[in-house]
């Protein structure tokens, strides 16, 4: 992802709870609006901030808890996932600017179920 852009997390209110600010030299930022432990940390790549959005994924009927990250890619294009099981690997990809193929082995040992 290029320096200075940006992936967002939307609550179902629209509210962006979390930021993920990419900058030169491929880390993000995370800028939290709560204040918590985690504003201002500084993750070394796309790898921990797909950590950090799987700990966020709920199953698909939680309607209420559900959130979204968006992103503009480099392509010029917006793209969005439902942070949802089961999870929509190629468009996680597309938030995060990496391949699908890197995405699905980063997620081989984790407990998600994916599409």
């Amino acid at each position: 992802m290029e320096c200075g852009r940006a992936i967002l997390v939307k609550d179902v209110w629209g509210e962006i709870p979390v930021r993920y600010v990419a900058q030169c030299g491929g880390q993000f930022i995370v800028i939290s609006r709560a204040g918590d432990r985690m504003n201002g940390l500084l993750l070394h790549d796309w790898r921990a901030v797909l950590r950090d959005l799987i700990s966020q994924l709920v199953p698909a009927g939680l309607t209420d808890k559900m959130r979204t990250a968006q992103s503009n890619g480099a392509d010029g294009k917006f793209y969005s996932v439902m942070l949802v099981y089961p999870l929509a690997v190629s468009h996680l990809a597309a938030v995060l600017g990496a391949d699908a193929g890197e995405v699905r082995a980063e997620l081989a040992d984790l407990a998600v179920r994916v599409e």
